[in-house]
């Protein structure tokens, strides 16, 4: 549709809603304006019986800053001659012309002239004088709303509508006087809304049937607010429904609030500061409900504004809520701007969405349009002081036609649902038959492969090596599990058709039981769980089908082992009644109540980011179900959540058999069928035993999967590398410090601790070159990869693993590794051939010159310097340890030298304790004494202290060099351990820190202050 067409129905709507509300003012009870001059209204030819209500609009009397009546009801003297103001209007330029205000007092004064001779009830409707006044009638206070006072602090706001019943004097005269006072609204002040006047019976009309329609529109707008908060509470959390609960809400707490009648302070009068507060609070937070029902934020520029007038429009509602009256008043352009905005962005945002669907959106666009007439309308009436009969219906068409939508959209929806829902389950279907085809294809190649495996392992066992043996029986073991995990696919079809393939026989439960053990013994040893088989060999035999029972026992074991890191796994039977119950009781991690309702549906696991468990199809448990059930059992199930679960099914006992019935073949044989059978070897250990070859790189292999780590330490040549296997995190942790591995091999899921856990642990001690981490992962999304990087893993590789891959990503990483520490032994050979050319220089001249003055001196001299050339010279392993006497042999003699130059610059102080069976890295006290000495104390003119102090305590000694030199600060700090590739400065600090970060798990610590200076710590572990 064009816009031509959308500005056509815009006009059209104009003149339907004009139309409307013209139309209602004419069916209403009748309003009729009358012309009064000088302050005086002559209606005594006025038929009062036809129930005209008339607006007392005209001329009035005023009277500024006077009182006509006073305290005691007594007419007081004019003392000004009387000014003429229109009535409805504000007083503000009547109270004074030269500086006009809203602040003061002043009377009203009106005569009215009726028949004499018709003797009946007359009534006045005040609706609004701002902010209290006084109504008299012929020298008589009839009603009142507040209390009027010529001074502020006697005064009392209360702006309230009110009426009044009276009739005429003798004479037929009616004298109407007003007082009013105002000094907190900062508007145009005194009569802004018409008088009605009329009989009494016109005057309770208008009353009521405004009141009524005031109420049937509010009771319509709480009905939609209540409505929709449920519909938001029980539904899919539509926020929309909820910002629609809330403006409707909205409009029926500004209705009661803001209308002629003020209805809601006929219950509840709050007072009129509140009443500011919450008119303006409700127009600010329905501006913005009114916005969040639009998709807004799809307009271009608009969703960079929102921010800031969302902000602003929340922030302005709630300081409303603790302004006053008079402050509420100021910020009145601010709501409008507010409301304004909000009322375009959102005619904006319908506009946008119109065009692009006329049909489907022309009930929203009249609403909107529709409630925005109604505001227009209503800053209309309040601008020029009409007093009207409340007009409902632009609010009342608008929420219909908002409710018309939202119905609409939910029929849609529903149908949409629906349609939806016929698609999944096809494509449900075309998944279960897909799966169960693929298992198929997939049976016969799985079964040559065991088949080849088991005639290589009965053909060539003599001449295979232990090794290879254990290998190809780890592939027996998993290619029989596979086998059980492709007829729980194919079932799944079957199961669904209900054709069943039961061949029930007389069979013993026990036997079955330890075979299943056999086949799932081996992940059980690796995560420390004990199964206990508890059948006793005479346990009466069952009518069952045997391969259906081996699905049944192995899914149920299987599930507990998988789901159980330690502890125990019992299984007990009992008879009762005919049936045979086996019970599988783990003490795994439990189930909540929301698992157990959905324990038994297929594809159905639990979360594994809760867990850390993956792998499986969900399918075991609804299999093992539907099958029991088939057998005219019953699967029941209970658990506590981290106290594990027990599981039991029913089978029918027999009660009469033949002997060669009882016969049972082995497990293996029933899970592989048509398999040569073979005697197998016990599980694999967890970790290898591996004869250590000088200069293999050292690996630390984490999986909780056994199978995992035999095909890793497959492929990982025993010649080639040393391998040690734990299957947690946990275990890793407490190997991790007993030798200095070359790279960590983790797998991602695991129970109790992740592999990215892991990794975050090792990144607290290690950096990535100092111990490289390869992660193994089956998921290979962004996110995941992504995770295992922050976490600090230097690569990773995803499963099932190529050899090829892995053994270059591990050389890779090794060489990094083996790279970074000949990187510190050069470092460490340099470090210990090094002498600064001045210090040889100073060292000479000091010989020189005490050959002439101290010829002892000199020899003493000569000792510590060629102990000093022996030290520095003896190039032994960087990499081993020495006894703490030859560093400090090394140090005193470097000390004396430089004291020898020195003197009274150079102070030093030993604090040292018995540190006889210390052994530290050699090159590990002289450099940090060295750098105290040259970049802190001699920094200085007039020298300085450097303390050296050895502190032995029970399980580790703290070595210390202190000085009083200029020290640093902290952008020095920071950059101290920094590599830089243009220069060689550093390079001791550096290489130490790393070094008894290899020996001892922490390096150098460092404390300074610029001009206070430096004190260096590192601590050994005692023998």
């Amino acid at each position: 549709m064009k816009k031509s067409h959308i500005i056509l129905l815009l006009g059209l709507s104009i003149v339907f809603l004009s139309s409307l509300r013209i139309l209602w003012m004419e069916l209403s009870p009748g309003q009729k304006k009358v012309s009064i001059h000088n302050g005086q209204l002559d209606l005594r030819d006025m038929n009062a019986e036809d129930g005209n209500v008339l607006l007392l609009d005209g001329e009035w009397e005023f009277y500024s800053s006077q009182w006509l009546m006073d305290s005691r009801r007594q007419h007081v003297v004019e003392k000004n001659k009387p000014k003429l103001i229109q009535v409805p209007g504000g007083w503000n330029k009547a109270l004074n012309a030269e500086k006009p205000t809203p602040y003061g007092f002043a009377s009203y004064r009106l005569r009215i002239f009726v028949n004499p001779e018709k003797d009946m009830n007359y009534s006045i409707r005040i609706p609004s004088v701002r902010s209290s006044s006084e109504l008299y009638i012929n020298g008589r206070l009839l009603a009142k709303s507040g209390q009027v006072a010529k001074t502020k602090d006697d005064y009392i706001a209360k702006n309230l509508p009110y009426s009044t019943t009276f009739t005429a004097d003798d004479n037929g005269v009616i004298e109407l006087v007003i007082q009013a006072a105002n000094y907190k609204d900062r508007r145009n002040s005194g009569i802004i809304r018409s008088i009605k006047f009329g009989s009494e019976e016109a005057i309770a009309k208008e009353m009521k049937f405004s009141i009524s329609m005031q109420l049937l529109a509010a009771i319509i707008f709480l009905m939609h607010s209540i409505y929709s908060l449920i519909l938001y509470l029980l539904g899919n959390k539509e926020k929309k429904l909820l910002y629609f609960s809330l403006l409707t809400l909205c409009i029926t707490l500004s209705s009661l609030l803001s209308n002629d009648e003020k209805l809601f302070h006929q219950l509840f009068y709050i007072g009129i500061d509140w009443d500011f507060r919450l008119a303006n609070f409700a127009l600010i937070i329905g501006s913005y409900a009114l916005l969040q029902c639009t998709n807004h934020r799809e307009l271009r520029y608009w969703s960079r504004v929102y921010p800031v007038f969302s902000v602003m429009s929340l922030g302005t509602a709630g300081i409303t809520l603790l302004l006053g009256s008079h402050q509420v008043i100021m910020l009145f352009p601010v709501y409008f701007l507010l409301g304004s905005v909000a009322a375009g962005v959102t005619m904006i945002a319908i506009f946008k969405k119109v065009i692009k669907d006329i049909k489907g959106n022309l009930l929203l666009l009249f609403s909107i349009f529709t409630l925005i007439h109604h505001f227009i309308w209503s800053l209309y009436w309040r601008d020029t002081g009409l007093s009207l009969v409340y007009y409902p219906f632009d609010l009342i068409i608008s929420m219909g036609c908002l409710v018309s939508v939202w119905f609409k959209d939910y029929f849609n929806m529903h149908a949409n649902t629906k349609e939806i829902a016929a698609t999944l389950q096809r494509m449900n279907d075309h998944k279960d038959q897909f799966l169960a085809n693929t298992s198929h294809e997939f049976k016969n190649p799985l079964h040559g492969i065991l088949n080849m495996s088991q005639s290589v392992l009965k053909r060539e066992r003599h001449l295979l090596q232990e090794r290879s043996i254990k290998e190809l029986e780890t592939v027996l073991s998993v290619g029989r599990r596979l086998t059980l995990i492709l007829n729980d696919l194919i079932d799944v079809m079957s199961l669904r058709e209900g054709n069943p393939r039961l061949q029930k026989k007389v069979i013993w439960i026990q036997p079955i039981v330890t075979g299943v053990l056999d086949m799932l013994q081996l992940n059980a040893e690796v995560k420390s769980v004990n199964i206990v088989n508890q059948i006793p060999e005479d346990f009466p035999p069952v009518i069952a089908d045997e391969n259906r029972v081996v699905q049944i026992v192995f899914n149920l074991l299987h599930n507990a082992v998988k789901y159980t890191n330690e502890g125990s796994i019992s299984i007990q039977a009992f008879a009762k009644e005919g049936r045979a119950y086996i019970e599988i009781t783990d003490s795994g991690i439990g189930m909540d109540e929301d698992m157990l309702k959905r324990l038994f549906r297929p594809y159905e696991q639990a979360d594994t980011s809760e867990t850390i468990i993956e792998g499986g199809f969900g399918l075991g448990l609804s299999i093992s179900k539907q099958l029991v059930e088939l057998h005219g059992g019953s699967l029941d199930v209970s658990s506590v959540l981290g106290e594990g679960s027990k599981f039991t099914f029913s089978l029918e006992l027999a009660h009469s058999f033949e002997p060669l019935a009882l016969q049972s073949m082995s497990i293996h044989e029933e899970v592989s069928v048509g398999l040569e059978q073979v005697e197998t070897s016990p599980p694999a250990k967890r970790t290898t035993s591996i004869k250590v070859i000088r200069d293999r790189p050292l690996l630390l292999i984490v999986d909780d999967d056994p199978v995992n780590l035999q095909v890793l330490e497959a492929i990982l040549p025993p010649d080639e590398y040393e391998l040690t296997m734990v299957t947690s995190g946990k275990e890793a942790l407490a190997v991790l410090y007993t030798k200095e591995w070359d790279l960590v091999i983790s797998d991602i899921m695991m129970p109790q601790m992740s592999g990215y856990e892991l990794t975050r642990r090792i990144r607290e001690r290690f950096t990535l070159t100092e111990l490289p981490v390869l992660l193994l992962t089956a998921r290979s999304q962004p996110k995941d990869i992504q995770s295992g990087f922050l976490a600090g893993a230097n690569d990773y590789v995803t499963k099932p693993v190529e050899a090829i891959e892995i053994t270059s990503r591990i050389e890779a990483l090794t060489t990094i590794k083996q790279t970074v520490r000949e990187q510190l032994r050069l470092e460490a050979a340099w470090l210990q051939a090094q002498i600064q050319p001045h210090f040889l220089f100073n060292a000479l001249n000091a010989i020189t010159a005490l050959s002439e003055i101290n010829l002892d001196k000199m020899r003493i001299l000569l000792d510590e310097f060629s102990n000093f050339l022996r030290n520095k010279f003896r190039f032994q392993d960087m990499d081993g340890l020495v006894s703490i006497e030859e560093e400090l042999s090394l140090v005193c003699s470097y000390l004396y030298i430089e004291k020898v130059r020195f003197e009274e610059r150079l102070q030093v102080v030993w604090e040292t304790d018995d540190y006889k069976e210390l052994n530290i890295p050699f090159l590990s006290i002289q450099p940090l004494v060295e750098n105290a000495i040259r970049h802190g104390i001699m920094k200085r003119a007039r020298g300085g202290k450097i303390i050296i102090r050895i502190s032995v305590h029970e399980t580790h000694a703290e070595i210390s060099v202190e000085d009083d030199g200029v020290g640093m600060d902290e952008v020095q700090l920071q950059r101290i351990f920094e590599r830089k590739a243009d220069t060689s400065s550093g390079v001791g600090l550096i290489n130490t820190d790393q070094r008894l970060k290899r020996h001892f798990g922490t390096g150098l610590h460092i404390k300074s202050m610029l001009g206070s200076g430096t004190k260096v710590t590192f601590y050994v572990q005692s023998r």
